[in-house]
């Protein structure tokens, strides 16, 4: 009798344990996947792609370029050239948009030129500075986090189609300015 009152007492609190563990696991896999719908909510923000990034920043750049041109009324743009690199330093590729304004009427001396740069957040682009200089520019690279350009200037025997001073520069955005 004391041999079947042990087992019963056994296979009770074996009855009671399996109930605990199955509760436990439930409790598991519960809290496994309120972890997954977080990383889910977590994963659909979708970040943007470099290429999605300059598409963004050239749509809002040609909403502003009737602006540009309203300044420069006897103006028409010339080109439009998009560089990407890091210059925000928060490690993703921003997007700095080269441009230069020629002669509504013909020609091909540049009247402005300038860059409107435009800082990737990683789900859209919003312009963060401009740089238009009084003086001809040569954009060349982004690199360490910086933008490098070339200034340019004529030398007295030079002709107008070919500055031969150039003075490497970096540029410094502050506010909503480089220069």
């Amino acid at each position: 009798m004391k041999n079947v009152l042990v087992i019963v007492c056994c296979l009770m609190f074996c009855s009671c344990m399996d109930k605990s563990i199955e509760k436990k696991q439930i409790k598991s896999i519960t809290k496994d996947s309120d972890s997954v719908d977080f990383e889910k909510k977590t994963v659909q923000q979708k970040t943007i792609s470099t290429q999605e990034a300059v598409q963004l920043a050239m749509k809002q750049f040609d909403a502003y370029l009737p602006t540009i041109l309203a300044e420069n009324s006897d103006a028409g743009i010339d080109l439009q050239i998009p560089n990407v690199g890091d210059f925000t330093g928060d490690g993703v590729e921003d997007v700095a948009i080269y441009f230069n304004l020629v002669p509504k009427d013909g020609g091909n001396a540049i009247i402005s030129q300038g860059l409107s740069l435009y800082q990737n957040t990683g789900q859209n682009v919003k312009v963060i500075a401009g740089y238009d200089p009084e003086y001809l520019f040569a954009f060349d690279t982004i690199r360490d986090g910086k933008i490098h350009v070339t200034k340019l200037e004529y030398a007295e025997t030079d002709g107008r189609c070919c500055p031969s001073i150039k003075t490497p520069h970096t540029l410094t955005i502050k506010g909503n300015r480089a220069y």
